[in-house]
């Protein structure tokens, strides 16, 4: 434990939240209004499973000279590293910047919980679980410990139980032999469902979950389910990685989800993927579920993933089920946030997908872990469609 990089493990634990790190106590000022999203249609007239056909900002009705703002805004950030535009179901704008490339694939660190909540949908489509409203230790019996935990609150960041990004507690986390056990040990400072906090451990949960209620894997299931359907390269990791330092922790090697000392993905951070990948992620859920003639989520998981579960989260965003909600230029939008600034961006009312990569490996920031605005350039690509 001594030799661990400090400034590796503060930056990662940091930005494992992807926008800012502190409590919030559940208020009542919504973003959503009772109607929910402005979904577009999903009947599509072609999808982007073997490849992404392009358009034009003009034909798509983006403002060229604002998308250049744009442009020239991620351009002078040096950690930047990949921007994708996905507009009406066409690539309308792809860049690369620095040593990014269209076949990195790299941690999208905690974008990773977003895919986790699918994972978590289809076990739910598949019946496995009655409600989210069930106990964990009714759907997890081997571990107790969970008490009157729902899987809700585990979804939302709401059980309740200590827990810090940061610190000797988060390392003897990260080190342990059984992370679900590890983060259980920690106390219960909050009746569960009274108190949003932030949480890596309890979102670890969910993987468990997923492999102790369907017999496979997060791994498993993504790729069969989500992946492979959606034409992902994907490759599941064999042996699980052994974590005793954080460099190798890192160190990315193919589209891959990393898996914990027992075998289990990591449900919090881990998901290595190209930006092309993210993006169809991103369209999955713009198409509410649906891919090509195949329904690969409930659409009803969808929109109540994306909805409001949590509000007054950092003062301007709302939290689903492992997503956030924000207003972005008036419109209501649903982010995947990982450290660093990697971001999925839907926007339902415009019809887009706004893919975001950044160099993680960044001096950090006292609050955020981040040197850039990442919601800045997400803001100025919204900004450039003509609604």
């Amino acid at each position: 434990m001594a030799n661990l990089n400090r400034k590796k493990i503060l930056a990662g634990l940091m930005g494992l939240v992807g926008l800012y790190i502190f409590n919030c106590s559940p208020s009542q000022r919504h973003i959503l209004s009772e109607s929910g999203y402005d979904w577009p249609s999903n009947e599509r007239d072609y999808w982007p499973t073997q490849s992404w056909k392009t358009g034009t900002l003009v034909d798509h009705n983006i403002d060229p000279s604002k998308m250049d703002q744009a442009h020239q805004f991620a351009e002078n950030d040096p950690l930047t590293r990949a921007v994708l535009v996905v507009k009406d179901g066409y690539l309308v704008y792809e860049n690369y910047f620095g040593n990014g490339s269209a076949g990195m694939s790299s941690n999208l660190w905690s974008v990773t919980k977003s895919f986790t909540s699918a994972v978590v949908g289809i076990v739910y489509d598949d019946n496995h679980i009655n409600s989210t409203n069930q106990l964990m230790s009714e759907l997890m019996p081997e571990y107790p410990e969970f008490g009157a935990i729902t899987l809700e609150h585990v979804l939302t960041h709401t059980t309740g139980l200590s827990w810090a990004e940061e610190g000797p507690l988060w390392v003897e986390w990260i080190l342990s032999d059984d992370w679900v056990a590890s983060a259980l040990t920690r106390d219960q400072i909050h009746k569960p469902g009274t108190h949003w906090k932030y949480s890596s451990g309890n979102t670890h949960f969910l993987s468990a979950f997923v492999t102790y209620r369907s017999g496979q894997t997060m791994g498993q299931l993504a790729k069969s389910r989500l992946f492979e359907p959606m034409g992902f390269e994907f490759e599941l990791q064999d042996p699980p990685l052994q974590y005793n330092s954080w460099n190798q922790y890192i160190e990315p090697l193919y589209q891959s989800w990393h898996q914990d000392p027992k075998g289990n993905e990591c449900a919090s951070f881990g998901l290595f993927l190209t930006a092309k990948d993210m993006a169809k992620f991103g369209y999955l859920y713009l198409n509410r579920g649906r891919w090509e003639n195949s329904q690969l989520i409930s659409e009803n998981w969808i929109i109540d993933s994306s909805g409001e579960k949590e509000t007054n989260i950092y003062g301007r965003y709302s939290y689903g089920y492992q997503w956030y909600i924000t207003l972005v230029d008036s419109h209501p939008a649903f982010l995947a946030s990982g450290f660093g600034g990697q971001i999925i961006g839907v926007v339902p009312s415009l019809d887009l997908v706004v893919v975001l990569k950044y160099e993680a490996e960044q001096p950090e920031h006292p609050i955020t872990g981040t040197v850039h605005d990442d919601m800045r350039l997400f803001e100025l690509i919204v900004k450039s469609v003509n609604d």
